[in-house]
């Protein structure tokens, strides 16, 4: 009972908003790099709506367009006072789909679970109508809206990728090599680095190795967003710095 106020209060913008942001910027790619950006989506889309981690999208328009996260922060907010409103009461924390069965639907029509795909429909509608009109009016560069990015990360890709579809070793050459690096570590969707030379680090050269984003935190330490394979990533990039410094 502690969380039956928490988990339902996200579902609106988790279930409904976000995937109808990654379907404007789907549909608003450039039609030759849709292909190449599907993945990008639907890892995002299958982190946010099964998991409850939404950084995988927000990522993809929290840099380019800080008003758009702004706007998704208000409509997340907002979806907690609706289903407050609407006396939906669902537990867990995660607002995920999980979430949405167990502690929703097995739990009986007590919870109001039936008012949530109501409002992640009316939610989905107003992110896409959101997020599309400001992509196309002020020429947001989300993903596949830049063909120069777009073609630099298709090289990428199409370069030595490894198990986990990522081309590690051009990874690690943008942070400034395995002797630059001084800590390696992850959470659920980043990179967390300490580097001895953050001006070694080429921040573009992630981004076309697919990178979706890259905060430095100070002059040594840095995360880098990756996405659910960042375990992979990281493994990847363990063994690699082993081989080079043995």
């Amino acid at each position: 009972s502690a969380t039956r106020f928490l988990s339902q209060g996200k579902m609106p913008a988790f279930l409904g908003g976000l995937p109808g942001a990654a379907l404007a910027m789907y549909h608003c790619a450039r039609p030759e790099n849709r292909h190449k950006i599907k993945g990008l989506l639907i890892s995002g889309l299958i982190a946010c709506v099964v998991g409850g981690t939404t950084e995988p999208l927000e990522f993809l328009f929290l840099f380019v367009a800080p008003v758009l996260y702004v706007i998704h922060a208000l409509l997340t907010g907002l979806g907690f006072t609706v289903m407050s409103v609407l006396g939906v009461t669902i537990g867990n924390t995660d607002g995920n789909i999980i979430d949405f069965v167990v502690f929703g639907i097995l739990h009986g029509l007590s919870t109001k679970w039936y008012m949530v795909p109501v409002v992640a429909a009316i939610w989905f509608v107003v992110y896409y109508v959101i997020f599309r009109f400001a992509i196309t009016r002020f020429n947001l560069k989300t993903p596949g809206r830049d063909s120069e990015v777009a073609s630099s990360i298709e090289k990428a890709v199409a370069g030595a990728p490894g198990k986990s579809g990522y081309n590690v070793p051009a990874i690690l050459e943008a942070l400034g090599g395995a002797d630059n690096i001084v800590s390696l570590d992850n959470c659920i969707t980043r990179l967390r680095l300490s580097v001895k030379d953050m001006s070694l680090v080429n921040v573009q050269a992630l981004k076309d190795n697919r990178a979706i984003g890259v905060v430095q935190l100070n002059q040594h330490n840095l995360q880098v967003v990756i996405g659910p394979q960042v375990q992979s990533v990281k493994d990847e990039m363990a063994g690699l710095m082993h081989t080079v410094q043995a």
